[in-house]
């Protein structure tokens, strides 16, 4: 089921490096209208749509950050709304490393596997990611 979030699922195959990626999607045929994650090709609903590779970057349309119980341990941590130019909008986590979120700003997409081996997407600032 994660490896169906990536267009090109052999780009979650680097060990525990960050990989730049693009998200697959997926395209209503009625209507147009996108939907993320892509519809599995099992569903009963999936002859009405077809696959969609989203852009590598969007754009931030909404952040907040949030802040755990301080008895859990863990860290602040920041999720947005981020706009793609297909029209796609897709919810997800924000990495940072110092920079503050600001509504309009670049964002690009890198996958990396957890600490159970399931790829996991995040939203880096484009500045932060190497072609």
């Amino acid at each position: 089921m994660q490896q169906e979030l990536l267009a090109d699922p052999e780009a979650s195959k680097t060990g525990h490096q960050q990989t730049q990626a693009r998200l697959a999607a997926s395209r209503r045929r009625a209507s147009g209208a996108l939907v993320f994650p892509r519809v599995p090709e099992t569903s009963p609903a999936a002859s009405g749509y077809e696959p969609v590779e989203l852009s590598a970057s969007a754009t931030l349309y909404s952040f907040t950050t949030i802040h755990p119980n301080p008895k859990t341990g863990e860290p602040p941590f920041t999720v947005v709304y981020a706009d793609f130019a297909e029209g796609a909008r897709v919810f997800g986590r924000l990495r940072l490393s110092g920079e503050v979120p600001r509504i309009g700003m670049r964002l690009n997409i890198i996958v990396e596997p957890n600490t159970d081996g399931q790829i996991c997407y995040f939203f880096v600032p484009a500045s932060e990611v190497s072609p």
